[in-house]
């Protein structure tokens, strides 16, 4: 090992939920983790913001941090509001797969990106760069050893054990190590979404999240932290091509044709910029190879109107933790270990990755259903 060379058990390649997620989970086994990220801490990104009790919300408890959520300000959503704007009825349901957790809950990534990269490096075995991204993956004798990491005008080399993708949609992990896509789904909706201050919840205070449907078309409100919501528009391709050459004003426009909605947007303030997910197709890659595994957007990626993704990172992370920890401790030979991570990746995330594409194709469906 050359001595401007760092050794580490892992690399994990993106630090927002499932990177951050992953890293504590290891460090808390006691193995040296890595993480690096291009971005800095707090930070925003695109993302629907909701999660269920059963799925991420339970992976913070696991790991001290679902207090730390609820200290934010996000109200524990223990119901949910399904509208028809087109009836003008609506029903008060309870919430999404809440599990012993018991609610759902909402937060910026801003908030809880930050939050999650803090918790990792309180573990004394991990390690966070922020601002540094991945130059290449090193590979010897056909296996993943490593990775050039690159923050300003320093490069550093890593030794690694395994090299973790957590890096998103786009992952560059992914590229490098050429991860034979699995399934993929090309797209059939886009999204827009933006915040708003003060908006009071059907019934008083925010408890819930709020869906209605017309036709083709879902606005959301996600209650989240610090007297936030977030308002969402999924829109079929026909609608985008309609939207994207100036979605601020047809943004606002959507969002009023639904009255269930429309009749508190007013008592609330418009607050930051309008975010906008274009159509991209829905992929799932085989998420494991030699030295190198695949998480979270990285490994699973569908359309965001039902809300799996910070799920998904989160239950990924737990499931990757283990098998990574079971290689390294010698309990399992790396390719079982892996061969058992991608297993139960797709036991436990294909079913609602085909549910997205399929009804997300129709919402009507969905109304229908």
């Amino acid at each position: 090992m050359e001595a401007d060379e760092q050794q580490v058990d892992v690399l994990v390649v993106g630090a927002r939920v499932g990177g951050s997620i992953l890293a504590t989970l290891l460090g808390r086994q006691g193995w040296k983790v890595l993480v690096v990220d291009r971005a800095t801490f707090p930070s925003t990104t695109l993302s629907t913001h909701f999660f269920r009790g059963s799925g991420c919300a339970n992976v913070l408890r696991q790991i001290d941090m679902l207090e730390a959520a609820l200290r934010t300000g996000s109200p524990p959503l223990v119901r949910e509001y399904n509208a028809d704007a087109l009836d003008g009825t609506h029903t008060i349901d309870p919430p999404q797969d809440p599990g012993d957790v018991g609610f759902s809950l909402s937060v910026r990534r801003e908030t809880l990106d930050g939050m999650l990269v803090k918790r990792a490096r309180r573990e004394p075995t991990v390690e966070v760069l922020e601002g540094t991204g991945l130059v290449q993956t090193v590979v010897e004798d056909a296996r993943v050893v490593g990775a050039e990491i690159s923050k300003r005008s320093t490069t550093l080399a890593v030794r690694a054990r395994f090299v973790i993708g957590a890096d998103g949609h786009s992952s560059r992990v992914a590229s490098l190590v050429e991860a034979p896509i699995q399934e993929r789904v090309e797209p059939s909706r886009a999204m827009y979404y933006r915040y708003i201050e003060g908006m009071p919840g059907p019934e008083g205070d925010p408890d819930g999240p709020e869906f209605s449907l017309a036709d083709d078309e879902l606005v959301y409100v996600f209650p989240s932290d610090g007297g936030t919501a977030c308002v969402a528009v999924s829109i079929n391709l026909e609608r985008y091509r309609e939207m994207h050459r100036d979605p601020g004003p047809s943004f606002v426009a959507r969002v009023m044709a639904h009255p269930f909605i429309a009749e508190r947007v007013g008592k609330g303030s418009w607050s930051g910029r309008l975010w906008g997910c274009g159509p991209r197709p829905s992929l799932v890659r085989v998420p494991v190879g030699p030295g190198w595994a695949l998480v979270g957007d990285a490994s699973m990626f569908q359309d965001p109107w039902t809300g799996l993704g910070m799920d998904n990172a989160a239950k990924q992370a737990t499931f990757l933790a283990e098998a990574i920890d079971d290689s390294l401790a010698g309990r399992s030979s790396e390719e079982d270990a892996l061969a058992a991570y991608h297993a139960r990746r797709d036991e436990d995330g294909l079913p609602g990755f085909h549910e997205t594409a399929e009804i997300g194709a129709n919402l009507n469906v969905f109304r229908e259903g």
